[in-house]
């Protein structure tokens, strides 16, 4: 499914460049906290009645951590909050100095509530402020552009910016990762996923549906540029044979980029060549979609069609997802590597806990960071159903 790329906020150019900056950051820089210090810290989820925002608290609860629930919904918001023993705080974000007060004494914020191209800036903006960590699940290239537009000011202000701490980008950034140390020369990567008897919660479909008639994007020459869905299609062997799929405008696009310098980046997903055909058929009426009365008819539909806001954990524990990535140089050489984690959305819970408990553990150099950078590759390893990365260099 096709994340949303909306331009509220954020810059509006047909081409958007963005610098390699993180190469030298060291992991090593950090140093882990007082049980005191620790003790102090507090924790503050946001969008916490939402679908994934369920499974953070999930996992949560299984470390010790006590997040202040936070969110718009007052009702909501706290009888989630009663049933867990937790604070809670009720606020929106069209007002900076409320938004500021109420992370006055937060440590890490998790920002949960979509669509982030709304609500990212806001907290970004205000964390830097009140000096508090933030970290979200987004996939929106434009929240990743953004926050590392923010480097100087979160070095400045000693905290860490690190979006997309779920299956985006944590898979897929650390596969990059590696695959670049094995062939440093890189100049492209092309990076497919794909999702086994899963399918989206009501939070990403509709912000999927957002983004469509803004057609795709890739990174060409280290400049992210402006391309129609499926401008890219390949056959790739994700794991379970030579697939047809299709580019897609996805935070790799950005964020591999911060991780690895490589100038050339794609990300697909798997698709028949008959849908994709069909995709390119329909570009040209995809503008239909910036129209708000297509856009709440279609939303209208997801509400009655995924019901509980996504899959029960029954249907999640059915399900898995399928990581491929591959490197090339200018000499062709190719580096390429597969493997399996758990469904999508459990791998979000536990990793937007991950490295929030990483957060309120150490004492690490303010910046913006990848998942990667930020928690090394390793991470990896830990993630729910992580099968091991097959590589080969065919």
């Amino acid at each position: 499914m096709v994340m949303a790329i909306n331009y509220y906020y954020f810059r509006k150019q047909n081409i958007i460049k963005s610098h390699y900056i993180l190469a030298d950051i060291k992991l090593q820089d950090s140093k882990i906290k007082t049980l005191r210090e620790i003790m102090s810290d507090k924790l503050m989820l946001y969008g916490a009645n939402g679908y994934t925002a369920r499974l953070i608290i999930k996992e949560l609860i299984g470390t010790g951590i006590k997040p202040v629930l936070a969110g718009r919904n007052q009702v909501k918001i706290s009888a989630l909050a009663d049933k867990h023993g937790f604070d809670h705080s009720i606020f929106a974000l069209d007002d900076t100095d409320v938004i500021g007060e109420n992370l006055a004494d937060v440590t890490v914020l998790i920002n949960a509530a979509g669509p982030y191209s709304q609500t990212a800036k806001p907290f970004i903006d205000s964390c830097l402020s009140s000096k508090t960590h933030y970290i979200d699940i987004t996939g929106e290239i434009d929240v990743f552009v953004y926050a590392e537009s923010k480097n100087r000011d979160a070095e400045e202000a000693g905290i860490i910016l690190c979006p997309g701490t779920g299956f985006d980008v944590i898979p897929t950034d650390c596969l990059s990762y590696l695959l670049k140390e094995k062939l440093p020369d890189a100049t492209e990567l092309n990076i497919c996923f794909f999702s086994e008897n899963g399918r989206p919660s009501i939070g990403t479909a509709k912000t999927s549906i957002e983004g469509l008639a803004n057609g795709g994007r890739i990174r060409s020459n280290g400049i992210i540029k402006h391309v129609p869905l499926a401008h890219a299609v390949k056959e790739i062997d994700y794991g379970q044979g030579p697939k047809m799929a299709m580019s897609i405008p996805w935070g790799d696009v950005a964020t591999a980029y911060y991780s690895t310098g490589i100038p050339n980046i794609t990300v697909y997903t798997p698709r028949p060549q008959k849908g994709i055909n069909k995709i390119k058929r329909q570009r040209k009426w995809l503008f239909f979609m910036k129209l708000g009365i297509v856009q709440n008819f279609i939303k209208n539909k997801l509400d009655k069609k995924i019901v509980n806001g996504g899959d029960s954990d029954e249907k999640r524990a059915q399900s898995k997802m399928w990581v491929w990535a591959e490197v090339k140089n200018d000499s062709g050489q190719l580096y390429s590597g597969k493997f399996q984690v758990a469904n999508g959305y459990d791998v979000t819970g536990f990793g937007a806990m991950a490295v929030a408990k990483y957060l309120l553990e150490k004492e690490i150099a303010g910046g913006y960071y990848t998942p990667s950078k930020l928690m090394g590759p390793d991470i990896l390893d830990s993630l729910p159903g992580f099968s091991g990365i097959e590589y080969s260099n065919n």
